[in-house]
């Protein structure tokens, strides 16, 4: 609703109210100019217009300044009597209409979302839309706010939601709006035609909602990047055929995760890694050798149970809703008769986190050595999960909200992860040991673009001579240490991705560099790309002649 139709929506709400109470201004002032009084002299003196106005209005509001300019007659002392009786109740009329009126919930929406769009408008920078502020799109929004790079917006059907998110004190605030995002009209007052609107992000659990609103955010911005969650196939085929760019399968990364871990503990810890967790490879990383029992339904235990077949593991399928409506005798007998006592894992994968307790609590009691892993639906129930001492849980909304990270703010992570796992265990190993050792087990994944707003002395220097990754990280001060960075991948401008390029490897323009790096050493790496004589010194040992460009040979 515009500016326009909400001050349109108040007049004419309050059209009687406004009419009646003009009405009962008006007559007194025309009766006021018409009824004479008397002067000093005892002449009829008239009074004017202005006059008349002035007296019904310090009348009405029952101020009253007295008998101006003269003392009134007695019939001019008659319309004052009518002048009270009449605008007295005409305001108070007009004031219990407004009263109401702004409690009424149409006219408070109109209000908040011409303020919201205003804020919007004046953003003058760019943003994402965050369509549902819901487990996953906090987490989304408390990474990306952590960055500084984008603003943020939300939109959301829940004043719950919307008020929890305004406690947060975000800063910089995050301008949020109670509306339904799959509205065309409120997608276009949150800016969705700005061209500083680089993203909309849907992270709703209803399929349909979340394609009905990637459908109008494409007609409305044919160039918006537009990332939506999916849990079923169907939705995730309509998603990809309007054009989404990139679409969110938790239970696909899940059976990922799994498909990983089976190959490789390494191959699963990078994978980790690179949405949150660090690199140590632990005792919970190892996936057991042996039978496995899948509780699971639809198309979750559908997709687990093609991993498990890709990578020939022996299993058990049970529908755990159904099989439990089904039998009739004891959870354990139920469990034992599927072959729990010999297993060496459980995953327990239903969409209901108490039922999946029970299935580990149960599992546990016949099998205390059985290896557990755990879908979890709702990040409440994570410390449940802890007390039982699951070995890997899977938490829907945190995989999603990261996954739509870093398609954001380090989109490089996928061509890593799907360059690296078509390697062999050896390199897996030799990829994880160089990153731990060169920084630390728990470094930060940056991704990096060689151009003027990022690595302006690089991106410069570049148009003249050629410089290697070397030398600018290997003892880049000739002081005998190098810097803790470690080149993931480097993707040139024509899509071309480089897996862990050596130290020879020449950069270009508008390289797209993804690396791990500690805070201090990223800050030197962002000091000698971006300063003209640090760069110069870099490359060449000696200080660059202050009255000399420094990039000139």
């Amino acid at each position: 609703m515009s500016n326009e139709s909400t001050i349109w929506l108040f007049l004419r709400k309050m059209r009687a109210p406004l009419i009646i109470l003009n009405l009962a201004h008006a007559f007194p002032v025309i009766l006021l100019t018409l009824v004479p009084g008397t002067g000093d002299n005892g002449q009829p003196v008239y009074l004017s217009f202005f006059d008349a106005m002035y007296i019904v209005g310090y009348t009405a509001t029952t101020i009253g300044f007295g008998e101006i300019p003269y003392a009134f007659s007695y019939p001019q002392r008659m319309v004052v009597l009518l002048t009270i009786y009449a605008t007295v109740p005409a305001w108070i009329y007009a004031l219990g209409s407004i009263i109401a009126l702004l409690q009424e919930k149409t006219f408070t929406t109109a209000i908040k979302m011409n303020a919201f769009r205003r804020r919007v408008h004046h953003l003058g920078q760019d943003f994402i839309i965050v369509c549902g502020y819901t487990d996953a799109g906090k987490l989304l929004i408390d990474k990306i706010n952590k960055d500084n790079r984008y603003r943020i917006i939300v939109i959301d059907k829940s004043i719950e939601k919307i008020e929890a998110l305004q406690s947060e004190m975000y800063l910089p605030s995050i301008p949020a709006i109670v509306a339904d995002a799959s509205m065309t009209d409120v997608l276009k007052s949150s800016g969705i035609e700005s061209p500083h609107c680089k993203f909309l992000v849907t992270l709703f659990d209803d399929d349909q909602l979340n394609l009905k609103i990637s459908v109008r955010a494409r007609i409305l911005n044919s160039k918006l990047c537009i990332i939506a969650r999916s849990g079923i196939k169907q939705g995730g085929e309509n998603l990809a055929n309007i054009g989404v760019n990139h679409i969110i399968d938790a239970f696909s990364i899940i059976a990922k995760r799994i498909d990983f871990a089976l190959r490789s503990p390494y191959l699963f810890n990078l994978l980790s890694w690179v949405q949150g967790g660090n690199l140590h490879v632990s005792k919970s990383d190892i996936l057991p050798v042996g039978k496995y029992i899948v509780c699971a339904k639809g198309r979750f235990g559908k997709t687990l149970q093609n991993t498990l077949d890709n990578n020939q593991i022996e299993y058990t399928y049970l529908d755990i809703n159904k099989d439990t409506h089904e039998k009739v005798s004891s959870d354990q007998d139920f469990f034992i008769q599927a072959g729990i006592m010999e297993a060496a894992c459980i995953i327990a994968g239903t969409n209901d986190d108490a039922i999946n307790l029970s299935i580990v609590a149960t599992a546990r009691s016949l099998n205390p050595a059985i290896f557990a892993i755990v879908r979890e639906n709702e990040l409440e129930e994570r410390s449940l999960f802890s007390n039982l001492k699951v070995d890997k849980i899977f938490i829907l909304d945190q995989i999603a909200a990261l996954d739509g990270y870093n398609y954001i703010d380090r989109p490089m992570t996928f061509k890593f992860i799907n360059e690296i796992s078509k390697q062999n265990t050896e390199m897996f190993v030799d990829t994880l040991l160089l990153i731990t050792s060169k920084v630390n087990k728990r470094p930060a994944l940056l991704e990096m673009e060689i151009d003027e707003h990022h690595m302006y002395a690089l991106s410069r220097y570049l148009t003249e001579a050629s410089v290697t990754i070397g030398q600018l990280l290997r003892n880049p001060y000739r002081d005998g240490e190098d810097l803790e960075i470690v080149i993931l991948g480097l993707e040139r401008s024509n899509g071309d991705f480089i897996l862990l390029p050596q130290d020879t490897t020449l950069l270009q323009p508008n390289d797209h560099i993804l690396f791990a790096s500690t805070r201090p050493s990223l800050e030197t790496f962002q000091t000698i790309v971006n300063h003209y004589y640090e760069l110069y010194y870099v490359i060449h040992g000696v200080e660059a002649q202050r009255f000399i460009l420094p990039f000139k040979r």
